[in-house]
């Protein structure tokens, strides 16, 4: 009969846990490719099926959000192959991503526009810093 020692019980849940982690970011993977792309078929419909005047901070956006669901994708991807661990990095590239594309769309306040610049050269710096000071 085996002896179940609460540290083996830990481990045994600890690597349940861990399993239903990875099935659950695989579902987001999967999720977030049918969702690039619809998004890219989306573009290049409006792009080159339509015959409609088409904003160019519409086309911006669009290509902006589209490269928003490549860095998601590409963080998991690199969870996975660096065992399980989310680099900080891949967060700040989407955070500068998510920023420039609200600059983009809502550039009407200029005080607001400046702040967002600010937070993106403040990621920028710690990126930076990041890379510089750290293993990663």
């Amino acid at each position: 009969m085996k002896k179940y020692t609460p540290e083996k019980i830990s481990e045994q849940f600890s690597k349940l846990l861990l399993l239903a982690v990875n099935i659950c970011i695989g579902f987001i993977a999967v999720t977030l490719v049918i969702f690039l792309f619809t998004e890219c078929f989306g573009f290049f419909q409006n792009l080159f099926l339509q015959d409609k005047d088409l904003k160019y901070s519409q086309v911006i956006e669009d290509l902006l959000v589209s490269f928003m669901y490549i860095e998601f994708i590409l963080l998991i991807i690199q969870y996975f192959k660096h065992n399980y661990h989310f680099s900080l990095q891949y967060f700040i590239y989407i955070g500068i991503t998510a920023i420039v594309r609200i600059i983009i769309v809502e550039h009407s306040d200029a005080t607001e526009t400046i702040l967002l610049v600010a937070s993106i050269f403040i990621l920028t710096i710690s990126l930076y810093c990041l890379r510089k000071f750290t293993i990663d």
